[in-house]
């Protein structure tokens, strides 16, 4: 079977576990190679179809076209040329650039985009003797330019939105976590839905709707179904792509797992109920209000797996914050000794200290972006 370059954008900081992720579900032999928010691999076309459907911490999957070195834009622009894109737009097909430029340079991302699409266009002309058509707003096809400092990439979008846009959300919760940062918490956490997954402060519930898909092994792809970009593409076929997703959904299961969510906040726990039921896994979760600092009064056993997104301090004083996360620590460390800890936080010297007051052993961190700002995830033992 033909292999296929490609590359995947992810979250900045869990490139790891991402292409840990993509190489179990594919079977690669070698480890994808890391980037800084993305991951290289090799594999089968069907890719395409297997980690849409099945990859939880993969934002968007690329068909790789080009990867290099240039000097100029000019080389950008004989880089594209020299390509043939008569694979992957059909004639009567629009497309678009979408440009990203990271460094320094004389030119604009609107200057690579404009190269790239002229490339593009004078190279199906050459090969088809068609002149293909740009929109901008609805394209058929989806090209992305990527250039950093010397750094020049070009694919083909085969997802469309990122997929941590999972489409079960009908609460926003308004510090809302990314599903790929929790499905990546969870990884790194060791849940397998084996023991109890607790989310003290579960907000919009995404942390414990992740964990039951997760031990469900429900495949998040099949909540978007067809709004994938790669049934665009001429070789896409829609047979083949029905036939692995109606597999991956049998190989899901419906069994209970122990699931707690738990927030301070009525409101709150309401809209993660409606996330957990239009996600399908209500069955699954119990949902409890409680206050994350006194545990002990609302569980009636100790969680082994314990994931939580609490308050930055973007809302509340630091006082508050070193008040909560060490009562919040002391609690745990006294209800469930030696369990897992997997936490997000962008007050990480907050954080620490409360953990050094309350016993609590960090045993990695790691920074990542969530969307704009700089955060940190930190692996503890209560």
């Amino acid at each position: 079977m033909e292999e296929k370059a490609f590359f995947a954008t992810t979250v900045m900081g869990l490139e790891d576990v991402c292409a840990g992720e993509v190489q179990r579900i594919l079977g690669l032999s070698e480890r994808p190679e890391l980037g800084r928010g993305r991951i290289f691999f090799r594999g089968p076309l069907e890719a395409i179809y297997e980690l849409n459907i099945r990859a939880r911490t993969l934002h968007k999957l690329f068909l790789l076209l080009h990867r290099g070195r240039f000097e100029s834009l000019r080389d950008i622009y004989l880089a594209a040329r020299r390509l043939d894109y008569t694979d992957i737009i059909r004639p009567d097909q629009s497309f678009a650039i979408r440009a990203e430029r990271v460094g320094q340079h004389d030119f604009t991302s609107m200057d690579v985009a404009a190269q790239v699409g002229q490339a593009v266009i004078d190279s199906y002309t050459a090969s088809r003797g068609v002149r293909l058509k740009v929109n901008l707003d609805e394209p058929d096809v989806e090209i992305y330019a990527f250039v950093r400092d010397d750094e020049f990439l070009l694919g083909v979008n085969t997802t469309g939105p990122s997929l941590h846009k999972r489409g079960y959300r009908v609460f926003k919760h308004p510090a809302a976590l990314r599903t790929s940062v929790a499905a990546a918490m969870l990884y790194l956490a060791g849940w397998d839905g084996r023991g109890l997954l607790l989310d003290p402060m579960c907000g919009g519930g995404t942390i414990p709707i992740e964990g039951a898909l997760m031990a469900r092994r429900v495949p998040p792809g099949s909540f978007r179904r067809g709004e994938f970009a790669f049934l665009s593409l001429p070789f896409a076929d829609e047979e083949e792509f029905s036939r692995r997703l109606e597999e991956a959904l049998r190989a899901a299961s419906k069994d209970r797992f122990n699931i707690i969510g738990m927030d301070k906040f009525r409101a709150y726990l309401d809209g993660a109920a409606r996330n957990a039921r239009s996600a399908g896994v209500e069955d699954t979760i119990t949902f409890v209000q409680g206050d994350a600092t006194r545990l002990a009064d609302y569980l009636a056993e100790a969680p082994t797996h314990v994931v939580v997104n609490p308050p930055y301090g973007v809302r509340f004083k630091l006082r508050g914050l070193m008040r909560l996360y060490k009562g919040f620590l002391s609690s745990l460390s006294d209800l469930a000794p030696g369990c897992r800890l997997v936490l997000i936080t962008a007050a990480k010297g907050t954080f620490r200290r409360a953990a050094e007051g309350a016993g609590v052993e960090v045993l990695e961190e790691r920074r990542i972006l969530h969307g704009d700002m700089w955060a940190s995830i930190f692996i503890c033992r209560a």
